[in-house]
């Protein structure tokens, strides 16, 4: 059983993940079906409806930590580099300002 990682991410950060890992996808990055994607799924679907702008602004914002295995992590970490590159795309904004960095030990 993979180890349980805690990660901070903003709603906004939760999107851009889905978008890479599921509708970008295409299947080509297997493992995206897991409890873990379905929770973000779930924290996703909790947008407000109303055109506020002060409101969709604060529920893009909101930070949750999600607990995800290693494998969950390892899968989202391509999904932000290899999906962007198969179609030359620069990557995502997520990977530079929202996912946590991995911490180099020497």
């Amino acid at each position: 059983m993979s180890k349980m990682m805690k990660i901070d991410v903003s709603m906004y950060g939760i999107a851009e993940i889905l978008h890479w890992c599921h509708d970008r996808n295409k299947g080509r990055v297997p493992g995206v079906d897991t409890a873990g994607f379905d929770k973000m799924k779930g924290l996703l679907a909790e947008k407000p409806q109303s055109g506020d702008y002060f409101t969709l602004d604060q529920f893009w914002k909101k930070r949750v930590a999600l607990d995800l295995t290693e494998d969950e992590v390892a899968t989202i970490d391509r999904c932000l580099y290899d999906i962007p590159n198969f179609d030359s795309e620069p990557l995502p904004q997520i990977r530079h300002k929202f996912w946590p960095q991995e911490v180099a030990t020497h």
